[in-house]
């Protein structure tokens, strides 16, 4: 019988403590996330590679996903207007746009960094619905010092769900931060170059990342790409290639109209690729690096 109890009680020692598990809405998100929760858990991120939150519609497994999560992380109803609805009365979500501290860029205010993230509406849900250019610009992860705000809430929401394993998500942040700093240093030189050479992308996503690099598109075909491009504004850029003020078009995987072909055609501007998500970078601890990598020799191809 005491050999029975001692079993008994060296098998609750060793049975590993029930982590939170993380749902993520899109990949970047689940790089960081990777990092935070890295030898705790696994994140799932919820949409499919090559889907995009400017128009994705919830399958019923979507919505059972977001329900059995034990965190669900999303930018806010500015980027992902279809969560705010299955995200009512959710325990725990994590809101990026309404972190405190979150470095914020308005376009209202296209001076620079307008106003902070706030702490007081968790869930966010103001009402806005789908993606717009009116207000946040909601591409947070594509910034340096937002991604180590996005880690920094990560580690915070984690600790407090999930204390046994806090020490490690500690550990982790501090990881993730030091390897975001040698990258920030690493790609700054190859950005450097980029930012005298003139370029257009296909939809304004890129602000935070242009911002933190001193360097600036000279326009966009669409703000959303749900919006189609207007005549007037193809026109503008066809003129602009063909005075040479820009040497490449950045498209995009998941949007790469031919649009954009025939705007540069007989121009000799470059048509080059930007992936905003990462499609091709496997979800991992090292991934957001990675990713910022694989942005900065994207850019760097305009030369």
């Amino acid at each position: 019988m005491r050999i029975l109890a001692l079993l008994t009680a060296l098998l609750m020692v060793s049975l590993p403590v029930r982590a939170t598990t993380v749902l993520t809405t899109i990949k970047p998100l689940g790089f960081i996330a990777a990092a935070i929760t890295d030898g705790v858990s696994e994140p799932q991120v919820l949409l499919p590679t090559g889907a995009s939150p400017h128009d994705f519609s919830l399958r019923p497994s979507d919505i059972r996903a977001i329900k059995q999560a034990g965190l669900v992380v999303w930018v806010g109803p500015e980027l992902e207007g279809f969560m705010s609805k299955p995200l009512t009365g959710l325990p725990h979500v994590l809101t990026l746009t309404r972190v405190k501290g979150m470095p914020l860029f308005d376009y209202a205010n296209q001076a620079g960094e307008s106003h902070e993230g706030d702490a007081h509406d968790e869930h966010g849900h103001d009402g806005h619905e789908g993606h717009h250019h009116e207000g946040v610009d909601p591409h947070i992860w594509l910034g340096p010092d937002q991604a180590r705000v996005i880690a920094q809430a990560l580690a915070d929401s984690l600790s407090a769900q999930d204390p046994a394993n806090e020490p490690r998500y500690k550990a982790n942040l501090l990881t993730f931060n030091r390897k975001l700093a040698e990258k920030e240093q690493a790609i700054a030189p190859q950005m450097k170059a980029v930012s005298q050479q003139g370029y257009f992308v296909f939809h304004e996503a890129y602000g935070y990342w242009e911002r933190h690099y001193g360097m600036s598109s000279r326009g966009h075909f669409t703000v959303s790409p749900e919006r189609r491009p207007g005549a007037r504004t193809l026109v503008d850029i066809r003129h602009a290639l063909e005075e040479k003020k820009a040497s490449c078009i950045f498209a995009e995987p998941q949007f790469s109209p031919a649009v954009i072909e025939s705007v540069a055609r007989n121009t000799g501007a470059k048509v080059l690729l930007l992936d905003e998500v990462g499609e091709e970078i496997k979800v991992g601890p090292d991934a957001y690096p990675q990713f910022m990598q694989q942005l900065a020799d994207s850019f760097a191809q305009c030369r």
